[in-house]
């Protein structure tokens, strides 16, 4: 099952309360066009076929290829250097 830390649910929690009433805000997990990993970005709404993972305010859509890869997985979330945020998707056996 996909989750998410208590750091990452707060995190994507307000990004998905930032939207206007035609957006359903969350952030989106799918593959890069321009090499073999995943992409981790704030999204409008959710696209045609993505799985949704919503808790309390918080929402994740996942592409087709990344609810298959994720399927079992934790979203977790830090601070890079800079300030930004940075989201990292693991295996819960890495817990």
């Amino acid at each position: 099952m996909f989750t998410l830390t208590r750091e990452a649910h707060e995190a994507v929690r307000q990004i998905s309360s930032s939207g206007t009433a035609a957006e359903i805000p969350g952030l989106r997990i799918s593959r890069r066009s321009d090499r073999p990993t995943f992409a981790v970005r704030r999204a409008a709404a959710p696209h045609e076929m993505d799985r949704i993972v919503e808790h309390d305010g918080a929402r994740v859509f996942l592409a087709p290829i990344a609810a298959l890869r994720f399927a079992d997985s934790v979203l977790d979330v830090r601070t890079d250097q800079s300030g930004r945020l940075e989201f990292i998707v693991r295996d819960h056996d890495d817990d």
